[in-house]
């Protein structure tokens, strides 16, 4: 690979939010590995952005799967030598599931949004320290923040999704350590929150386009040298923890 092209890794790439990330990369110049736990899935939703000239590759990532994680890890190394960008964007929402325990749900979500989180960052980091410019994005939600949510005016204050607002309160958190621990070795670690957007996870309901949510990503995924760490930011700048 040309050492000039930056390489991204995006976590649940296949569709919606993630897919929209991708390709907004691609775009970019960015060299993008397309994470999905199904590869024909991935195919089919790279098509369209290789056909349009992007370099897009579907790699198999189930970040439940210690051994899934390792063999990316394992790959990229062998292929690349090395990764300038993670997205952690893949998560999960069963706040709305009839068929499961608040325990179940959340015993899923975390494993997933949480220990998925960290078990794809800690793998890939090895790979971050070769770049140059490394950057790790957590896609995170303004429904985790304890500020916004001990405001009764905040516009999403009557919205209930305890497992899921917990999981991305401790995406959050895990930001926050991150960006402390990698500060002093050139990796940038932020926290973005999409906004509420139309997708699969949200049957569609939302404002904002995928397209539209990708924004803040991309922006934070491509940093310069001077922009910030361990922040917690929206299109509208940043937010509370």
């Amino acid at each position: 690979m040309e050492q000039t092209k930056k390489l991204a890794l995006v976590s649940g790439a296949n569709r919606g939010i993630g897919l929209a990330i991708a390709g907004g990369l691609a775009r970019r110049g960015v060299e993008v590995l397309l994470g999905c736990r199904d590869l024909g899935r991935g195919e089919l939703a790279s098509a369209p952005l290789r056909a349009a000239g992007g370099r897009v590759q579907p790699v198999q990532l189930d970040l439940t799967d210690e051994g899934s994680v390792d063999i990316l890890a394992e790959r990229i190394e062998r292929d690349y030598g090395r990764l300038d960008i993670l997205i952690n964007n893949a998560g999960i929402v069963l706040d709305g599931n009839p068929e499961l325990s608040v325990v179940e749900r959340m015993r899923r979500t975390l494993a997933v949004n949480v220990l998925g989180t960290l078990r794809l960052t800690e793998a890939m980091i090895p790979l971050l320290l070769g770049s140059s410019c490394a950057r790790i994005v957590n896609v995170s939600s303004e429904l985790a923040s304890f500020g916004l949510r001990s405001e009764p005016d905040w516009p999403y204050a009557g919205i209930d999704l305890p497992t899921y607002q917990a999981s991305k309160a401790a995406v959050n958190s895990l930001t926050l350590s991150y960006a402390g621990q990698l500060q002093d070795r050139g990796i940038k670690v932020n926290a973005v929150c999409p906004g509420y957007t139309a997708t699969e996870a949200t049957h569609f309901e939302g404002p904002r386009t995928p397209s539209q949510a990708a924004g803040i990503a991309i922006n934070f995924a491509l940093l310069d040298a001077d922009g910030p760490t361990g922040v917690f930011v929206n299109d509208e700048g940043e937010l509370p923890w």
